[in-house]
């Protein structure tokens, strides 16, 4: 079996739905750090219990963004490994109608829930900088307008970052890449 490729667009609104879950955002997030792991390493990275994620490993299994890889004796006992089908991924946004924005959205709308979580957990531990230049805590929240064949488009982002993201979780890259 060859190592995964370093990058993998995804494509397909069915691979795209299975990640509206936050649970397998973070379990993808985690897999793309950390490479080939067990469910038990991949449940205290998550600080979740293991028997917990297993429904969502056969979700993103059967879609193809879990991978199995093999597995190994610990102990006397045999256990499964897993990985992400690539280190980096990226999603293809296709407009209009006919497109992908629902699941898209979708994705979007996790990120965010799960991007406040962590702020919120972070702001409350106390234990993060908020300024200078060692700053591990801050909202952003930007909006520009661009004038395209007479039409004006509004474009917003938000950012939430924490410390605590930042040491297991690295997002989805949410690169528009050109539909084929």
């Amino acid at each position: 079996m060859s190592g995964p490729r370093h990058n993998y667009v995804i494509r397909s609104k069915r691979q795209m739905r299975a990640l509206a879950a936050s649970t397998r955002q973070e379990i993808v997030d985690v897999l793309s750090r950390m490479g080939t792991v067990s469910v038990a390493e991949l449940a205290t990275a998550l600080a979740r219990p293991a028997d917990s994620l297993y429904y969502h490993l056969r979700i993103l299994k059967r879609v193809g963004l879990v991978l199995s890889a093999g597995s190994r004796r610990l102990a006397g006992r045999s256990e499964a490994l897993f990985r992400a089908v690539a280190p980096e991924l990226s999603l293809c946004y296709q407009l209009g109608r006919k497109g992908n924005g629902r699941e898209v959205n979708a994705i979007i709308a996790s990120m965010l829930r799960l991007g406040i979580r962590d702020f919120g957990e972070s702001f409350e531990a106390a234990t993060a900088a908020v300024s200078g230049p060692n700053r591990e805590l801050w909202g952003l929240r930007v909006t520009g307008w661009l004038t395209q064949d007479r039409r004006d488009v509004r474009i917003a982002g938000s950012t939430l970052f924490s410390h605590r993201m930042d040491s297991v979780k690295r997002p989805v890259a949410l690169a528009s890449t050109p539909a084929k």
